[in-house]
């Protein structure tokens, strides 16, 4: 079979479309790597208090109410801001905290989030610490740590493998696409 020069030349404007097709899809997913790789990785700890009642007149209402207080305190930047000048004075990370109030309960959680696994671990212990001396002079409750953080339960985040799955999914599908494309329009 003769092929003209005409149909030489639509083949080889197919493959030439095909390579950039290809080259651009290659640069976009290395560069989305790059860009996935450089967002920090941000751990997570919580630990946990809980209040008790000293006697058994005392209702559940204003106990609950009292575990409101110590949740807003322990969640107060200040708070965080403090115990994290204790444990890291020079050059401290970032950190984040947040103390939750379990509902119908008297049990606080305190989530602290920094890019650093081991000072996350030791502000969220260092706040039940917070919390317990701050309860220790409380004429209503208890203030007792429930759960202490380490690092075995310390959770991360980005999903970076979600990540990288997501950006091999569009790659593959903008090259379907282009091939489709590129088919359809050279015979």
């Amino acid at each position: 079979m003769l092929t003209t020069t005409h149909e030489v030349q639509r083949l080889g404007d197919r493959w030439r479309t095909i390579g950039l097709l290809v080259g651009g899809l290659a640069l976009l997913v290395t560069l989305g790597a790059q860009l996935i790789l450089l967002v920090p990785t941000t751990y997570t700890a919580t630990s946990a208090v809980a209040l008790r009642p000293l006697t058994a007149e005392q209702s559940a209402d204003s106990i609950e109410m009292q575990a409101h207080e110590f949740s807003v305190t322990l969640g107060a930047k200040e708070s965080a801001a403090a115990v994290l000048a204790s444990v890291a004075p020079d050059r401290p990370p970032r950190v984040e905290a947040t103390a939750t109030r379990d509902p119908g309960t008297a049990t606080i959680r305190i989530a602290v989030s920094s890019t650093n696994r081991d000072i996350a671990v030791e502000v969220a212990n260092g706040l039940a610490e917070r919390a317990e001396e701050l309860g220790g002079v409380d004429q209503m409750a208890q203030v007792v740590v429930a759960v202490r953080a380490g690092t075995a339960g310390v959770t991360s985040g980005p999903p970076r493998h979600l990540y990288f799955a997501a950006l091999v999914a569009v790659a593959a599908l903008l090259l379907a696409g282009g091939l489709y494309r590129i088919r359809e329009r050279t015979p």
